[in-house]
């Protein structure tokens, strides 16, 4: 009989299939059997098996696949996944700038700003941002400019602020004294890093200070982790007594109440432009702009970054020793958009950084970070030095021949659209090279597009076609289009300092 059975296909998933296997078994084990209509006691039977091996192997198959990083699909699976080799997703990051102040000539100087002054900005989706002084700032009189005549206004720059608001001493909850409390916070998203936390206890208040991970923290360290899950809330988790201090219990007279005061922002709606007029806090500010482009901030991680980068970073094991290791580092702080590292000799390395967002120099706050960041993880002797990208402008020229039914206006608002997009941050890295082919691919690509012609491809405005079709860059450059020499072609609605990436001249097509 054994020798007749025919193997099952056990990776054949689903009702009809299961169902056709078992019948298919029944017909040669069981000759005999020749009803196999639906009213028959067995074809019930065999259905019936057939719909609950369906609804097993269904969660089977799901249970299986959320166990690993690379197939995971439940949001909240794959947080706890990364949790256990020591990886969190990372919340928003919070856009940097340095704003240019202007004070009353006959201000009385030293002039104090606070730490967390906040500065209002407009954006023109209606939205208001709110930034805030990263730190107390005295500003003397040889630190401002010389009045203005005209507006009687005397200037003081740098001054950093970070976008958010911070709320401050709010409380989290009182200590019932277990291990491995678990507490979260009110508002989102937090800015990481920004968490301080406070424990009113019987001898008074105690900070408490974050820390990667509990496992080095002995039984007397007030340390605390920050977990987030899917949706991106973060908590706040304290030791169990072993690997951690427990928050004690508090008397019915006078609870242990744990406070926390951490800023709430983040996000790419952050990097506002260059010029961008700052409503102070105030009211000795006069006003306040910012010269260079916001830069930082960008959207929560998605789970497609993580499963990528999370086995790299593993593979560290706390050390950054190979270029390689230190790229992967700096991309896990916030503010931080690309990176590349390159070794300069034994025990020198220069690390190439650009904002989030953005192909320009980091700010002061990000420098500052990055270097106390990478002090638990470069060796002794290695010379960290960080430096911004250097632009590579890649300048376009194009025909383009329009099919006919399509409005010149589209063909070309769709043709700058798929430049743009080939040469986005986010598309591009350090020193990775331009290819000619990609965007006759791009545009080509596009259904309003008959035909391409490009009359110029290359890092200077010349009118040239690079040799090869290539354009090849320095471990330090970022490619961005070199849309500062091109004709302003206002989108809607309508933005007359806005520059396409591509020069375009359209044949064809529907005339407006």
């Amino acid at each position: 009989m054994k020798e007749l059975m025919k193997p099952i296909d056990y990776t054949n998933l689903g009702y009809a299939s299961m169902r056709e296997a078992m019948l298919a078994l029944a017909r040669e084990s069981l000759p005999e059997w020749t009803d196999f209509s639906e009213s028959d006691l067995g074809v019930l039977l065999v259905d019936l098996f057939a719909f609950a091996c369906d609804i097993t192997l269904y969660y089977q198959t799901r249970i299986a696949a959320n166990l690993l990083p690379e197939t995971a699909d439940e949001p909240e699976a794959l947080v706890q996944l990364l949790r256990h080799i020591g990886y969190e997703l990372r919340p928003p990051d919070a856009a940097t700038a340095e704003l240019r102040l202007a004070f009353l000539a006959t201000e009385p100087t030293p002039i104090t700003i606070p730490a967390g002054t906040q500065f209002f900005v407009s954006l023109s989706s209606g939205q208001q941002l709110i930034y805030e002084s990263v730190r107390e700032v005295q500003i003397q009189a040889g630190q401002l400019s010389p009045a203005d005549p005209a507006t009687n206004l005397r200037t003081f720059l740098p001054l950093p602020v970070v976008q958010g608001q911070t709320v401050t001493d709010n409380p989290v909850a009182e200590s019932d004294g277990s291990p491995n409390q678990l507490y979260p916070l009110k508002s989102r998203p937090v800015v990481a890093g920004s968490i301080r936390v406070t424990v009113t206890e019987s001898g008074g208040d105690t900070r408490w200070q974050e820390v990667p991970t509990l496992a080095n923290s002995s039984p007397a360290d007030r340390h605390f982790v920050v977990q987030r899950d899917a949706l991106g809330t973060a908590s706040l988790l304290f030791g169990d007594g072993v690997n951690g201090l427990i928050p004690p219990r508090g008397a019915a007279t006078a609870a242990v109440t744990i406070r926390a005061t951490y800023r709430v922002g983040g996000g790419p709606q952050g990097n506002v432009p260059a010029g961008a007029q700052f409503r102070p806090g105030l009211a000795t500010i006069r006003s306040a702009t910012n010269l260079a482009a916001a830069g930082g901030g960008t959207a929560a991680e998605d789970i497609e970054r993580a499963r990528r980068l999370a086995p790299r970073l593993f593979r560290l094991q706390e050390r950054a020793v190979t270029g390689p290791d230190y790229t992967d580092l700096a991309l896990q702080v916030p503010g931080v958009g690309k990176a590349r590292a390159v070794a300069v000799n034994w025990n020198q390395l220069v690390l190439y950084i650009a904002p989030s967002g953005q192909v320009a120099e980091p700010s002061e706050l990000l420098v500052r970070d990055l270097l106390a960041f990478f002090e638990r993880y470069r060796m002794t002797t290695t010379h960290l030095q960080i430096l911004g990208p250097s632009p590579a402008d890649i300048y376009l020229r194009a025909i383009i021949r329009a099919e006919p039914y399509f409005l010149q206006s589209e063909v070309q608002r769709a043709a700058e659209n798929a430049v743009a997009g080939y040469l986005a941050f986010e598309a591009v890295d350090f020193g990775q090279p331009i290819y000619l082919s990609k965007i006759y691919d791009v545009v080509q690509s596009l259904p309003q597009v008959a035909s391409l012609t490009v009359t110029e491809f290359s890092r200077q405005p010349d009118g040239t076609i690079d040799a090869d079709g290539i354009i090849e860059l320095e471990p330090n450059e970022l490619p961005r289009p070199g849309y500062r020499d091109n004709p302003a072609t206002p989108p809607e609605p309508a933005d007359a300092t806005y520059r396409p990436p591509i020069a375009l001249i359209i044949q064809g097509g529907v005339a407006q």
